[in-house]
C-alpha cells in the first residue's frame, strides 16, 4: 500500500512518519509493506496524487491553505483513494465531507491509526482497478468499463471513452494491449484496434458494432472470442 502524508507541521509529519514506519514493520508479513511518501506542501502532494491508496492530510499553518482545500483538489483531479484529515488547530469534522473521508485527532493514537490503515486496505480490495493512459501534458486514469476502443494512429493510439469523450495516448497497440489484457473484456481483433467486449452492441459476420455505432473489422482468429465475450453480455 502506498500511503502520502500531507503536513506541513514538521514535528507532526514526522511523528506520522515514525508510526507508519512501525505499522509497516508489524504488517509486513500479512497485509504487506507500507510505502510511505511524506510533504510539507499541497502542490507537491497535487502533482501525482494518483498513486496513493491512502492519505494522511492536515494543513492548517500555510496561509491560504487547509486540509479541506486539500481534500477537495484530490477529489477534483479524480481521487477516489480514503483521505483521513488529521484535526489539530483546524477541526475538520464540522465540514460537509464525502463519505472516503476519516478523521483522527491528534495526537494520532496507534490504535486509531491502525483501524484506519485497515479500513483503506479493505478499500483498495473491493476498488475497481484503474487505468493509466499518458497523453502529451496529462495522465488520465480511467476504469476498465469506462473505455469503448482504441485505434491505432501513426504513434498513437486514440483511446475512445464513455460520454463521448477520447485521449491520444503515445504508445504502441502490444504495449497498450499488455496494459489492458489482464481484463479478458479486452480483445484485438486487428493489427490495429483494441476493443472492449462489454460495448459490442451487435456482432455480425467478421464484424462488430460498438454501442456508439463505430463498426470494425473482426480476424477469423479472434472470431471465436469475440462470440465468448459479447454471451457475456448478451446472454
Amino acid at each position: 500500500m502506498h500511503i502520502a502524508i500531507c503536513d506541513d507541521n514538521v514535528a507532526d509529519r514526522k511523528q506520522l512518519e515514525r508510526l507508519l514506519k512501525r505499522e509497516s514493520d508489524k504488517r509486513a508479513q500479512s497485509s504487506g509493506i507500507l510505502y510511505t511518501d511524506s510533504f510539507g506542501n499541497a502542490d507537491s502532494l497535487l502533482s501525482n496524487p494518483m498513486q496513493y491508496d491512502l492519505f494522511y492530510i492536515d494543513m492548517c499553518k500555510t496561509e491560504g491553505v487547509t486540509g479541506i482545500d486539500v481534500v477537495h483538489s484530490l477529489f477534483g483531479q479524480g481521487v477516489n483513494a480514503p483521505v483521513v484529515l488529521c484535526c489539530s488547530d483546524i477541526d475538520y469534522r464540522t465540514e460537509d465531507l464525502p463519505e472516503n473521508v476519516l478523521f483522527l485527532n491528534k495526537p494520532i493514537k496507534v490504535d486509531e491509526l491502525s483501524a484506519s490503515i485497515d479500513h483503506a486496505l479493505t478499500i483498495r480490495s473491493q476498488a475497481e482497478p484503474l487505468i493509466e493512459l499518458r497523453e502529451d501534458g496529462r495522465t488520465l486514469y480511467v476504469t476498465e468499463p469506462e473505455i469503448y476502443y482504441a485505434v491505432e494512429d501513426g504513434q498513437y493510439m486514440v483511446v475512445t471513452l464513455s460520454e463521448g469523450r477520447s485521449i491520444r495516448v503515445s504508445t504502441t497497440i502490444e504495449n497498450l494491449f499488455s496494459q489492458l489484457e489482464w481484463n479478458p473484456n479486452f480483445l484485438s481483433p486487428s493489427t490495429k484496434t483494441i476493443l472492449n467486449g462489454r460495448h459490442i452492441e451487435k456482432l455480425g459476420f467478421r464484424k462488430a458494432t460498438m454501442i456508439d455505432g463505430t463498426v470494425f473489422k473482426i480476424h477469423k482468429a479472434c472470431m471465436e472470442y469475440a462470440e465468448e465475450v459479447f454471451r457475456v453480455y448478451h446472454s
